[in-house]
């Protein structure tokens, strides 16, 4: 494998190329070119030479990862006789995660996000049902066919202080003790992917063994390098709290010093 980084920028390219061998039944196994580009952190509407605040779109912030894959496995004396498009299984994978960060009424922070996933696929599945003989049938088509989804998410949280200063007779040994809480709740959700409207998923009527009449959904892209979004809506809502508990005390070392001691780091 190599990976370069291209100087002055966030980019970043890695490429790979694997050879299984098995000699037994002269079987080879090859997964090439597997191109990996990466984009680290970058904030595209962001000024070079910025006056005054910072405007809302300047805080968007994005990142990319694109994955090509290709691989094959098939005997030794055929091998270089095989399909690029037919028989190797190649595909192309784009992920773009995009979300900023804003201040409500100065307590609050609000982040909006969403993913979007591209998949490239050269070919997808047909299926039908044969009721002369009672079988399903399946066609594979070849083409060029994009697969996308996307989840969306808006999370708020905050932090509050809390501070205590132990009474006199407790001893002068402890200046202060805080606590930091902070809360955050989150919501996230993203549609039905295997409605007919998006073309991923197909579907079929067939009679059962008990003379019933069925609908069966299926995947028109089985075995997909990179899968394909899954089926039905989802949506979540995510409350969490968190805790941090740190002392200030005087130092021995110093009498006029301070440091601090965390007694809680972390807690959830």
């Amino acid at each position: 494998n190599m990976t370069y980084r291209f100087p002055g920028t966030k980019w970043s390219l890695s490429t790979t190329f694997n050879v299984n061998q098995r000699t037994q039944d002269s079987t080879l196994s090859i997964s090439f070119p597997n191109v990996t580009v990466n984009l680290s952190q970058v904030y595209p509407f962001k000024r070079k030479k910025a006056i005054g605040a910072a405007r809302w779109y300047e805080k968007i912030k994005l990142s990319y990862t694109g994955l090509l894959q290709n691989s094959l496995t098939a005997k030794q004396d055929v091998f270089f006789k095989k399909s690029l498009i037919k028989d190797w299984r190649n595909a192309m994978s784009h992920s773009v995660p995009v979300s900023a960060t804003f201040n409500l009424f100065n307590y609050i922070n609000l982040t909006p996000s969403i993913r979007l996933t591209d998949r490239m696929y050269t070919n997808k599945v047909n299926r039908e049902w044969d009721a002369e003989r009672s079988v399903e049938k399946m066609d594979t088509v070849y083409g060029f066919y994009n697969v996308w989804d996307f989840q969306a998410s808006v999370s708020l949280d905050t932090k509050i202080y809390g501070f205590f200063q132990p009474l006199g007779f407790l001893g002068k040994k402890v200046k202060m003790i805080r606590h930091v809480l902070t809360p955050s709740v989150s919501f996230s959700g993203a549609p039905d992917w295997s409605s007919p409207f998006f073309g991923y998923y197909g579907s079929y009527a067939y009679t059962d063994t008990r003379g019933q009449e069925q609908v069966r959904k299926y995947s028109k892209f089985p075995n997909a390098l990179f899968g394909v979004p899954g089926q039905g809506k989802t949506g979540s809502v995510s409350v969490s709290l968190s805790n941090n508990l740190e002392m200030k005390i005087k130092s021995d070392a110093d009498s006029t010093g301070e440091k601090k001691i965390s007694l809680i780091e972390n807690l959830n």
